[in-house]
C-alpha cells in the first residue's frame, strides 16, 4: 500500500507539471498581447491564491480542534459527551430552533443533533458544489481549474468547521488537504478531459456529434460534473470526521463512489437542467435563423405568381387568406398536403 501511494504521489508531481504548463501558456498568450498584461494575470493570480486559499487555510488552523472519531467503543460516550456540550453552544443549533435543553448527552440526544446539522451541510453543499460546477465548465483551463478545485475546496472545508464549532486535529486536516490536493491535480490536468472524451463517445450518438458545438459543449459539462463530484467527496469525508464518533478504520470516512456520483448529480441537478435548456434554446434559435431566409425566398417567389393564374376557382388553396399570419414554413407545409390531397 505504501508503495502505491508513493507511486501516486509521483504522479501527482507529474500533473503540478501539467498545471504549470497551463499557467506559462497563459502567461505567453498574455504576453503576446502586451507584456503588462501577462505581468497583471501575475499579480492577480498571486493575490487570488492568497486571498481565496491562503488566507481561509490560515483561518481553518486558527481553528480550536474538535474532538474526531475515535476506534475503541468504550472511548464512544465519552465523545459524544464533549461533543454535545460543544454543541449546546453551537450557533446555527439555536438560530435553527433546536430546544437543546431537553437533550440528554447520549446517543440518542447526539444522533438528533446530527440530524439538524445536517441540513447545514446540505445548504453549503448546495452553495458551493453547483458554483464549482458552473465556474470550472466556463474555465477551459488547466490552470484556473486547478485554482478554482483548490479555492472553492478549502472555502467548503473551512465553512464546515465553523458550522461545526471547531475543525478536526492537525493529522486529519493534511489527510483531507492532500484529498484536495488530489482534486486540483486531477481537475487541472488533462485527465478529466480524457474522461470527458470517453464519456462522450460511449454515450453520443451520430447525430449528435454532427452538431458542431454539441462535442466541445458537452465536454466542458462533464469537466465541470467531474471537478463537482470531486468537492462532493472531500465535503462528505470532511463532514464524516466532524459528526461520526465510532470507525474500524479511516476507510469508514469515505463514502462509496456510487453515493458520492448519485450526491454530485442530485445536487448540481437544477444549474445543469439549467444549462441543457439554454443549449437546446440556442440550437433552436440557429435553425431557425438558418430556414428564415429559405423561407422568406420562397414567399418572395411565390409572390411573383398570380395563384389565379394558375388555379383559378382556388382548389389547391394556393393563395392564403387575407389576414393569415401563419409563418411561412407553417403556411407552406399545409398548402402541400392540402394539394396533395384528391377532389372528391
Amino acid at each position: 500500500m505504501k508503495f502505491i501511494k508513493r507511486i501516486i504521489f509521483f504522479l501527482s508531481l507529474f500533473v503540478l507539471y501539467i498545471i504549470a504548463k497551463e499557467f506559462l501558456q497563459l502567461y505567453v498568450l498574455l504576453s503576446s498581447v502586451h507584456p503588462y498584461l501577462a505581468w497583471l494575470f501575475v499579480v492577480l493570480s498571486g493575490f487570488v491564491f492568497v486571498y481565496f486559499a491562503g488566507i481561509p487555510l490560515y483561518k481553518i488552523f486558527s481553528m480550536p480542534k474538535s474532538y474526531g472519531p475515535v476506534y475503541e467503543q468504550d472511548q464512544e460516550n465519552i465523545l459524544i459527551q464533549k461533543r454535545m456540550d460543544r454543541f449546546r453552544k453551537n450557533k446555527y443549533l439555536k438560530e435553527s430552533g433546536l430546544d437543546m435543553s431537553s437533550l440528554g448527552n447520549d446517543k440518542a440526544g447526539y444522533d438528533l443533533v446530527i440530524r439538524e446539522m445536517d441540513k447545514g451541510v446540505d445548504i453549503l453543499r448546495r452553495k458551493h458544489i453547483p458554483q464549482l460546477f458552473y465556474s470550472t465548465t466556463i474555465a477551459q483551463n488547466g490552470f484556473l481549474d486547478a485554482m478554482l478545485i483548490l479555492s472553492a475546496s478549502i472555502n467548503h472545508i473551512k465553512e464546515v468547521f465553523i458550522l461545526y464549532n471547531g475543525r478536526v486535529s492537525n493529522r486529519d486536516l493534511l489527510i483531507i488537504l492532500k484529498k484536495i490536493y488530489y482534486a486540483m491535480a486531477v481537475g487541472g490536468s488533462e485527465a478529466a478531459e480524457y474522461a470527458t472524451e470517453e464519456v462522450f463517445n460511449r454515450f453520443a450518438t451520430d447525430g449528435m456529434k454532427a452538431v458542431p458545438f454539441f462535442s466541445k459543449v458537452s465536454a466542458s459539462l462533464i469537466d465541470g460534473y467531474v471537478n463537482a463530484v470531486m468537492l462532493t467527496r472531500i465535503s462528505y469525508i470532511t463532514e464524516n470526521y466532524c459528526k461520526k464518533t465510532l470507525i474500524k478504520s479511516d476507510k469508514d470516512l469515505s463514502p462509496s463512489p456510487e453515493f458520492i456520483f448519485s450526491s454530485a448529480k442530485n445536487i448540481t441537478k437544477d444549474i445543469r437542467e439549467r444549462v441543457y435548456h439554454a443549449i437546446t434554446q440556442r440550437a433552436k434559435n440557429a435553425v431557425s435563423r438558418a430556414v428564415t431566409p429559405m423561407a422568406d425566398m420562397i414567399r418572395k417567389t411565390v409572390d411573383l405568381i398570380n395563384p389565379k393564374e394558375i388555379d383559378p376557382d382556388n382548389q389547391y388553396s394556393l393563395e392564403a387568406p387575407a389576414g393569415d399570419k401563419e409563418a411561412p414554413v407553417v403556411f407552406g407545409i399545409k398548402r402541400i398536403f392540402q394539394s396533395l390531397k384528391k377532389k372528391k
